[in-house]
């Protein structure tokens, strides 16, 4: 499930799972309440989508305003489809409007406050997490790429080996992002999936020549494998491409469009 908040044409969801933590803020973003026009328009988060450096700085200081969050405090990474986490400090904020120094990361986690993490999307899975015992959150970009990775497995233990986590305390959301239907691949996609695990045939069908695989179950699986419980994953079962109107899309919008945020951070 999610919820949908809106702050004076600042739209965004959260999780019913997650709201009722008062030391906790999290936010996925939608395409309302920015100042971007075109494929863009109009809460484009992303600097290298072709949008200008201008709108893209006001959409995210408007983000961080509608948030309560310190612009300085949120800490993004150059995302590239990897099954790479990193655990962030103070040392790592300050850095989002200047350009972000960590390469090759697409999960984030820490046991700080006041740190917001931040990762982009435009039809890949985010992945949100919480451990509201050792207080730790963490995000993460999954792709089909980073899903076949096992991202999320990765965050997980990340959490009982750095945080030493008990899994049933984890609490995960899976936020918007393609949908069965929408995720459609050809064969050589779908044999690297059924190569690293025959299980996740389970979550797959076909339609003609093309294959479908949910992603969202796939990752919930990856996710109860490593101990997390199945009431603990909440699904939002909101597909970015069928409601393109609201969430950017790069297959919805032929790869012109814009970027969403995923934000977490502990007060």
């Amino acid at each position: 499930m999610y919820k949908l908040n809106d702050l004076q044409d600042f739209k965004y969801v959260t999780f019913p799972s997650f709201d009722g933590y008062d030391d906790l803020i999290h936010c996925f973003t939608t395409r309302n309440g920015g100042v971007s026009d075109g494929p863009f328009k109009s809460m484009n988060i992303g600097f290298r989508t072709g949008d200008s450096a201008e709108n893209v700085k006001r959409n995210v200081e408007i983000m961080a305003e509608k948030l309560n969050i310190n612009v300085d405090n949120i800490v993004r990474t150059h995302q590239t489809h990897t099954n790479n986490v990193m655990y962030v400090t103070e040392e790592h904020k300050g850095k989002m409007l200047s350009g972000s120094e960590i390469e090759n990361v697409d999960g984030l986690y820490t046991d700080k406050k006041n740190i917001a993490l931040m990762s982009f999307h435009a039809d890949c899975t985010p992945i949100f997490f919480y451990d509201p015992v050792k207080k730790a959150a963490g995000i993460a970009h999954a792709g089909w790429r980073g899903t076949l990775l096992n991202i999320a497995g990765k965050m997980v233990r990340a959490f009982i080996d750095d945080f030493n986590s008990e899994p049933s305390d984890i609490i995960a959301a899976i936020g918007p992002s393609l949908c069965q239907d929408c995720f459609e691949v050809d064969k050589d996609v779908a044999d690297l999936f059924l190569n690293e695990n025959s299980e996740f045939e389970k979550y797959m069908k076909t339609k003609g020549s093309k294959y479908h695989f949910n992603l969202w179950e796939i990752n919930s699986f990856l996710m109860r494998k490593e101990g997390i419980e199945e009431k603990n994953i909440e699904l939002s079962n909101l597909c970015t491409k069928c409601n393109n109107h609201m969430f950017f899309s790069h297959r919805g919008q032929g790869g012109k469009r814009g970027l969403l945020a995923g934000i977490i951070m502990m007060k």
